[in-house]
This record gives C-alpha cells, structure tokens and sequence, in this order.
C-alpha cells in the first residue's frame, strides 16, 4: 500500500519528536540532579572533612595519629564498597533506587551521633572517640557507592557534553545555597563555647534525608533485568585488575590519582594550624567552611566550562598544578599573617573535591556505559593505598611542625600534575569496551570527526 503525504510526515517527525522528548526529559534530569546536589552540598558544608569533624574531633581527643585517622576512614570507605557492590549496581535496572537509598543511608550516622551528643554530651571517654570513628567509616562505605551510583547515574542519563554543564550548574546553585544556609545557622552554633555539635549533625543528617527525596524526580528508563551474582570480594578485585591490565589510559589515570590523593593526607591538620594562630576566634570555623565551599563553586564553573570547551583533560591538567599550590599557601599565611587570613587556604583547598569529581568524569569517557560502574570503582579504590601514610603525617605534624609534610605532600601533588601531561583526551579516541563474563577487552579508533593522527 502507498504511504501517503500524512504518513509520510508523521514518519518524519517521529525522530524529530522522539529526540525532543528524550531533550525534555534529560533536561528534567539535570535539573533533578542540581536540586539533589544543592541538598547534598547543604548537608556536607556542616561536615566539612577540613574543618568541621577534625575540629569536633580535637574537642574530644587531642592526639596527632587519631586525627591521620580521619582520611584512612574516609578513602578506605570510598573505595572499598564500589569495588564489591559495582556489580550489583551495573546490573541494576533502575540506578536511581541505588542513588536514592544510599543516600538515606548517609543520613544514619549524623543523626544517631547529634542524638548520643545531646544525651551523653562530648566527654563521653574514650568508647565515644571510637563510637565516633566507626560511624565516620560507615558513613564513608555508603558514600563510595553513593558516589558511585551519581557518576553511575550521570555516565546513563546525561551525555558526555552536558556533564560540565550539569557539574557548573550544581556548583553555581548548590554552594550559595549551602554558604547561605551556613550562613545563617553555622555561624551562631561555632560561636558558642563549646561548639554546638549536636545540631550541627542532626542538621547534617536532616539534609541528607531531603536529598534522597529529590531522586525520586529522575526520568530513567530500566535496563534489562540480569541476574545478580553474589558478591565475590577476589572476583571483583581481579575484575579491577584486569581492567588496569587491558586500558593503559585507565592506568595513567589511577596513577594519577593514587598521586593526587595524597593531598587529602593534609586536609585534618589546615583547622590546627589556623587555630594556632593569633586572633583565631570559633566563629572563623564557619568563614572557613564558607570560604572552601564558595571556591568550590568557582572551580566547578571554570573546570566545568573548560572540559565542555576543551576536555576533560584539560580541566584535569588545570586544577591538578593549581592544587599543588595549597599546602605553601597554608605555610605562608600561618608565617606571615594572623588567622584572620586564614580563609585564604581553605579558598584554595575548594579545588581538591572538585578534582576529584573531574577524575570521575574522565573515568567516564574512557569506557562505555556497562563499564561505567567498574572505572569509576577501580579509580577509587587506587585512591586508597596512600591514605594508609596518614596516621603516620598526622604523628609527624605533631612531632615536628607542619614545614616538611606540607611540602613533601606539595612535591607529590606535582608528579600528579606531571602525569597528566602525557594523558590522552577521551573525545579525539572513541572507546570500544566489551564485557564477556569477567573479562574486560578494551580497543580504541579515532573517531571519525578527529584528525586523523589524533
């Protein structure tokens, strides 16, 4: 039968229409995802790992190596989880419950620690700092894979061409929100003597809670139903391995990162060492939560517009060389000026979790979507390693001042930079990755758009 001139046009616009639709709804996507990082950073302006939990720390315990505790903790969490739970995530059918659950979870230890504070107070012994470490490491375990379900969720729902935006977006919305909200409540609760650390965590724990309402906005069409397997702690771990064997860009990149981690070594001690300064008052706590959370923003819209515009890569290189800047920063102002300038350093410490996220991003372009979830969990579990040094810095700074780990860890943020020097960017090679059971194969073209030596 002839197709007639409606037919015909219906036929037309049908792509037309369609990709209009899958517009709308990846539009609805950021949004959704911008509103749930603008509750996400809210709740994480009050628990600022630099700031805030060290300095709840030093009220309860003094000593340098249980302060190094605090990164082991927090890396060891993060990476160990998206290792074993990554197959259980790639084979999920809606990636959004993981995201939407995980961070329901995240609200659990602050809100039962505001609860133990306001009942037993903060001199509770020696079994409270201990309490207080284990939920620190569980909150961290259901971060990893958190973190690993939004970059999940952002590599299915988000193409690679509008992650900048999305990551510029959350930067520019959520950090004022998060600053105006610290604004307003972190100010008077650092000012009292002691700090109000019971509200500050239930407070945490509420926007956390918020934020795992949000996902329930996500437009995601399900993948295929696929059996699960049981976790296999050797098999997930020889599935990393085996993708660091086959992708020699994936290598670069964990390397990269094993490398840059180590500024986090540093993060416990920058609160000290402004406290030790002259005219330190308690409510510079919340400028410096403030100042860090502020220049995040900035950072995520300049690296945000500058891999949209030039790669990934590049916005890599960029905020790697200017991180390696933030420890002698530190040591100039703790020198030369008084604690009134001390923002200044945790202005410039803001890059360091938005170059993280930009490792995350890279890890998404290397690979295609079904390898998503075991890139972004081998990236983060090659972060773990160095972190175990930090009780050992955290002794050091307190035996023989801060001059010599600052700038040793200086030293090693510039191999990072380095390293980034010889990377390639993801967009001028297309990626052709392929799973068979626990195999990975890895092989790359140039795409057709690119030089042809590209």
């Amino acid at each position: 039968m002839p197709r007639t001139r409606e037919t015909q046009t219906e036929l037309s616009a049908s792509p037309a229409a369609e990709a209009a639709a899958n517009d709308r709804a990846e539009g609805r996507n950021v949004l959704t995802l911008v509103l749930h990082q603008m509750l996400f950073r809210t709740a994480w302006i009050f628990k600022t790992e630099s700031v805030i939990v060290p300095a709840f720390l030093d009220t309860i315990t003094d000593v340098g190596w249980v302060r190094g505790m605090l990164p082991p903790l927090n890396r060891f969490g993060q990476s160990l989880t998206p290792v074993l739970l990554s197959d259980r995530l790639n084979r999920a059918d809606l990636k959004s419950r993981w995201l939407s659950r995980t961070t329901f979870l995240m609200a659990v230890p602050f809100l039962t620690l505001g609860g133990m504070l306001l009942v037993f107070g903060g001199n509770s012994g020696a079994w409270f700092v201990i309490f207080f470490l284990s939920a620190y490491a569980a909150f961290f375990c259901i971060c990893g894979i958190n973190q690993a379900a939004y970059n999940t969720i952002q590599g299915k729902l988000i193409r690679p061409e509008r992650r900048g935006r999305l990551a510029a977006l959350a930067g520019n919305v959520g950090s004022p929100v998060a600053v105006l909200t610290a604004w307003i409540l972190l100010r008077p609760w650092t000012q009292h003597q002691p700090a109000h650390f019971a509200y500050i965590f239930l407070f945490t724990g509420a926007m956390f809670l918020l934020a795992g309402f949000t996902v329930q906005g996500l437009r995601e069409q399900p993948d295929p139903v696929r059996i699960r397997l049981p976790i296999d702690a050797r098999r997930r771990f020889a599935v990393a391995r085996q993708a660091l064997h086959r992708d020699p860009h994936l290598r670069r990149l964990c390397f990269l990162a094993a490398l840059f981690v180590c500024s986090q070594l540093l993060f416990p001690h920058y609160q000290r060492l402004g406290r030790q300064q002259p005219g330190y008052q308690g409510s510079m706590l919340m400028v410096w939560v403030v100042a860090q959370n502020l220049s995040a923003a900035g950072f995520s819209w300049f690296s945000g517009r500058l891999a949209d515009r030039h790669g990934t890569r590049a916005a890599l290189r960029c905020l790697t060389f200017l991180a390696m800047f933030a420890p002698p920063l530190a040591l100039f102002l703790a020198a030369f000026a008084d604690a009134h300038w001390f923002w200044l350093s945790f202005a410039w410490l803001g890059l360091v979790p938005v170059t993280f996220r930009m490792m995350l991003n890279y890890a998404l372009e290397l690979t295609c979507r079904e390898n998503h979830p075991i890139y972004v969990s081998t990236v983060v579990l090659c972060m773990a390693p160095p972190i175990i040094l930090s009780p050992l810095v955290g002794d050091a700074v307190h035996r023989i001042g801060y001059v010599i780990p600052f700038c040793g860890i200086s030293v090693v943020v510039l191999g990072a930079w380095c390293l980034s020097l010889v990377m390639v960017e993801p967009r001028e090679i297309s990626f052709v990755s392929s799973v068979t059971g626990d195999s990975i194969h890895v092989s790359e073209v140039p795409r057709c758009d690119s030089p042809p030596n590209a």
